[in-house]
């Protein structure tokens, strides 16, 4: 039968992209990693891993079998540690999914003293502004931002937030500062490719469909941002993302209200069958922590 050493070493093969890599990993020689490898594959009567000379790659029933086991193995390690017996409070590898704005604004700055507290924790980032399906890439968690659709997802709210359309001071002294409805239909945007339809009030307060004009679509949130500021145009943007903007005039509120459905609050997502254990509880915490000025406004 096959021991927890045996799963550990499976998890490390798949978590370090290789025998070699995992065998440096665990402190182990490659040869015990692939014998443990092999037993784990003959006991279970299933190919896990397909390995080349390049690279390994998981098998469909490795991929069920890793994402079961790093759980388990994760829930059990924490129960070693609630009694002492594992010394690490929090270690392992935790992947997270979020946007460009809330890593380069909230999570970056403060990422250093998250490390030094929990050095034994490995995070593996994936930083879109596309949506990331938590389960198929294999994500540990996401943070996402605006309403939710999907109900396999275990969620948090972290912060309020709503959304706004804004515009550089450069941009209201070319083209001016749009004053209704109908004027926002004469001026550039720069948008996300999925933002070029909005919701938006009429000067009547009727709900209408918005086709934006766009000069161009970015595909990161970040850099829509730097081109709104450079007075490309008007965007729509996370007042959390711009608020600093706001404060110090480098952008302009557009029409406050304007948006049909602005709330767009920042969420913490896992999978449903996912387990509760230490290193998403921290890193809730953490987010949570990043946004207390923002949660005491609102």
């Amino acid at each position: 039968m096959y021991s927890v050493s045996d799963l550990e070493t499976f998890i490390a093969i798949v978590e370090n992209k290789g025998v070699l890599a995992a065998a440096s990993a665990q402190g182990l020689s490659a040869a015990t990693v692939s014998h443990r490898l092999a037993k784990l594959e003959r006991e279970l009567a299933t190919v896990l891993v397909f390995r080349d000379s390049r690279r390994i790659r998981l098998s469909p029933a490795g991929k069920v079998f890793y994402h079961k086991v790093a759980t388990i193995l994760e829930a059990l390690h924490d129960a070693e540690y609630c009694i002492g017996a594992r010394g690490s409070s929090v270690s392992g590898l935790l992947r997270v999914t979020m946007p460009p704005w809330v890593f380069s604004k909230f999570v970056m700055p403060k990422l250093i003293a998250f490390e030094q507290q929990y050095p034994d924790l490995q995070l593996d980032f994936s930083i879109s502004d596309n949506f990331v399906n938590v389960v198929d890439d294999a994500q540990d968690i996401a943070i996402r931002v605006g309403k939710l659709n999907d109900s396999a997802l275990l969620s948090r709210k972290i912060v309020n937030n709503h959304r706004v359309l804004c515009v550089a001071p450069s941009y209201v002294e070319k083209y001016g500062m749009p004053a209704s409805f109908e004027q926002l239909q004469t001026h550039f945007w720069v948008c996300l490719p999925w933002q070029r339809q909005l919701k938006l009030k009429d000067d009547k307060g009727k709900i209408v469909n918005f086709n934006a004009k766009t000069r161009f679509t970015i595909s990161n949130s970040d850099n829509m941002t730097q081109a709104a500021i450079a007075g490309h145009g008007i965007a729509i943007k996370s007042k959390l993302a711009i608020q600093n903007e706001l404060d110090n005039g480098t952008l302009l509120e557009v029409l406050p209200g304007i948006l049909a459905d602005g709330d767009a609050p920042v969420w913490f997502l896992k999978p449903q069958n996912s387990l509760t254990t230490r290193k998403t509880e921290v890193f809730f915490e953490f987010m949570k922590s990043l946004f207390v000025s923002q949660n005491s406004l609102s």
